[in-house]
């Protein structure tokens, strides 16, 4: 019996090492398949995100139409044939008394509104001087627009000077050549086909400075005076107070077909709106 009962105990301990094994292995393997990854589907659609996207025709922060950047090629406002031009009459534009009034008014508005720094309250000395400037200046408006005229002939214009008994063309006054252009030493007669351009500023309804560029000029002359600080080149820039018809000037240049640039402003920017 005593062999038999040690037969007996050797086989539950290996049964009982056997199921210690399994149960080991089992262990394991859940333990293991805890951190498995779940198997969640995964949506494969791919989410399209709306971007803002400014059109190219739009401004970025306004939303309106955004700049073109349009053609600086001189077009005249209207075709005209050499033989319409012979056909028009002389046209002499005539004066405009605006801007030398405009000076004259300044004067005792500058100085009566600048302050005196005198503690007895005296005339202001900076202000003198502003208001005389003016005074000064429009005298001399007032004088070149009395006896300065610009005509407009055949194929060019041309600017004169009026002289005679109280500049009273009239009462035998006459028109008389002036001399050389100062600036481009050369006479102040302009053709038609050799201006590239012309314009007032600030406006054409209160003409300060009337400005045109023309091409008759030796280009070697192109760069002097005003002329250097000119970026475009290309012509001989002239510019002169308005003491003339600004309406009427630009009126002849159209009629007679006067190349100019296209210049954008608030009225044609309405034009286009």
């Amino acid at each position: 019996h005593t062999l038999f009962d040690l037969l007996l105990l050797f086989w539950k301990a290996k049964k009982q090492a056997n199921s210690m094994k399994v149960i080991s292995l089992l262990s394991l393997v859940l333990g293991a398949s805890a951190f498995a990854p779940s198997h969640t589907k995964v949506s494969t659609k791919s989410t399209v995100l709306s971007a803002a996207i400014t059109p190219k025709d739009t401004n970025g922060w306004s939303g309106k139409p955004g700049h073109k950047r349009e053609s600086t090629t001189p077009v005249p406002a209207k075709k005209v044939s050499f033989l319409q031009r012979n056909l028009m009459q002389d046209v002499m534009i005539a004066p405009d008394y605006t801007l030398a009034a405009a000076c004259f008014l300044l004067f005792p508005l500058i100085l009566w509104y600048h302050p005196s720094y005198d503690p007895e309250g005296g005339i202001s000395l900076i202000g003198l001087c502003g208001a005389g400037f003016h005074l000064l200046f429009g005298g001399l408006l007032l004088v070149q627009t009395r006896r300065v005229r610009c005509v407009f002939e055949k194929d060019a214009f041309e600017f004169y000077n009026i002289k005679g008994p109280k500049l009273d063309l009239d009462n035998g006054a006459h028109l008389e050549k002036k001399p050389a252009n100062y600036v481009a030493g050369t006479r102040n007669r302009w053709k038609y086909d050799t201006i590239t351009n012309y314009g007032f500023f600030p406006s054409e309804d209160f003409p300060v400075i009337c400005y045109f560029k023309e091409t008759e000029t030796p280009e070697w002359k192109w760069n002097r005076w005003f002329a250097a600080f000119d970026s475009y080149g290309g012509g001989q820039p002239h510019f002169f107070p308005g003491i003339c018809d600004a309406k009427q000037f630009k009126a002849e240049m159209e009629n007679r077909g006067v190349k100019r640039k296209p210049l954008t402003t608030f009225k044609t920017l309405d034009k286009k709106d």
